[in-house]
């Protein structure tokens, strides 16, 4: 009877400790630490508070074009934990050997101000993107240098930009979208395998402390079974030889018009493959479009469920440790911004165009809140 007393006591105690946490402003989270934050003006609950009470990483991007926008940075630093920083080597490596880390130095700061964590974005992706102009050849066919050059530039890249960025950044994504894009010059001239190995081992050496990712787009309706079996095929080939790859992530630039009815089937197989594979997954880019006008009869509503089951889904999955929006406000969308046919009435994420809170971010909201119920309860 005296323990059960006391489990009892224990219960309402924590109980109680709970609701202090997450009203008086005290947030925790592996690797962030305290933040003296508020929890939200006027006491209200936030996507951060909760995702520091179960030690998740909830996040979003670090958008240069809005960061003059005081609501944007209030945004940022009240609902999320942790924020995607873009490091591509076409600004961080101008010319070759010639390092500017002078973005980088900004988010870093800005980071240590808010007690956040950062996720680097991308050291490999492919050439038409991210490349400085020094290392893509003018015409095709040859690469232009030996193979041995190459190398050293690879390791050279990576290590510099990883020592740098330190305990600042909590994980790398190393290559980006290797299934969908040759990700020139360096498939060009080791072949995909062989990058990749090579990439997440500099990475490795330079900080051992910090996971290392593999991201890959899965399609706009879900995660596509046959491209999802090679992703993993290519992971579980990679780890066998020894390469150190910690996460996998998967993109979800979804549409309402494309979603199948089994996307969330298809996300929890995602999640068992890659807990077969040993490696943890991170949702590294959503956003859902609402649809074309008059496709659903609310479209809002429709938003707020896809948004919901897919945080409720990876946070009851212990493997799935993070989830990110590609992009805070209506403002700025991948949607609309994309190249080929924008979605230019978009309006895929969890914040209007005044940062006013969505019922898509309530959904999100909700899937929290359902998730630190169960561990209280548990507990």
């Amino acid at each position: 009877m005296a323990h059960k007393t006391q489990h009892c006591l224990r219960s309402t105690c924590f109980a109680l400790l709970l609701a202090a946490l997450l009203f008086s402003g005290f947030v925790w989270a592996p690797g962030i630490g305290k933040s003296s934050l508020p929890v939200a003006s006027g006491g209200e609950e936030t996507l951060r508070a909760y995702a520091d009470r179960l030690q998740f990483h909830v996040g979003s991007t670090f958008q240069m074009k809005l960061f003059d926008d005081p609501r944007f940075r209030e945004t940022l630093t009240r609902e999320f934990n942790v924020f995607v920083s873009f490091v591509f080597m076409r600004n961080a490596e101008p010319e070759q050997g010639q390092f500017n880390f002078r973005g980088m130095d900004q988010n870093i700061q800005f980071a240590r101000e808010h007690q956040m964590k950062m996720f680097g974005a991308s050291l490999i992706y492919r050439a038409g993107s991210v490349a400085p102009p020094w290392l893509v050849p003018k015409r095709g066919g040859d690469w232009g240098r030996p193979k041995e050059e190459y190398d050293g530039i690879l390791r050279e890249w990576i290590q510099t930009v990883v020592r740098h960025g330190g305990d600042a950044y909590y994980c790398w994504e190393v290559v980006n979208e290797p299934v969908s894009n040759p990700n020139q010059p360096w498939q060009g001239v080791f072949g995909r395998d062989e990058y990749i190995a090579k990439a997440f081992r500099y990475a490795r050496e330079a900080n051992p402390n910090v996971a290392l990712e593999l991201n890959e787009t899965f399609g706009q309706g879900g995660i596509d079974r046959a491209k999802a079996d090679e992703f993993f095929d290519l992971v579980q080939r990679l780890k066998s030889q020894g390469v150190p790859i910690d996460v996998v992530g998967t993109e979800m630039h979804l549409e309402a018009q494309l979603l199948r009815p089994t996307y969330l089937d298809e996300f929890r197989y995602f999640l068992s493959r890659a807990r077969s594979a040993g490696v943890q997954v991170y949702v590294t880019e959503m956003d859902f479009y609402q649809g074309p006008p008059g496709a659903f009869p609310d479209p809002w509503e429709h938003q707020r469920q896809v948004y919901h089951d897919v945080v409720a889904t990876c946070l009851a999955d212990s493997n799935c440790k993070g989830f990110t929006t590609w992009g805070i406000s209506d403002v700025r969308s991948w949607p609309s911004q994309r190249v080929r046919e924008p979605r230019l009435d978009a309006k895929p994420l969890l914040f209007d165009e005044q940062y006013q809170k969505k019922p898509a971010y309530l959904g999100v909201l909700q899937a929290f809140q359902e998730r630190a119920k169960g561990v209280q309860n548990r507990e």
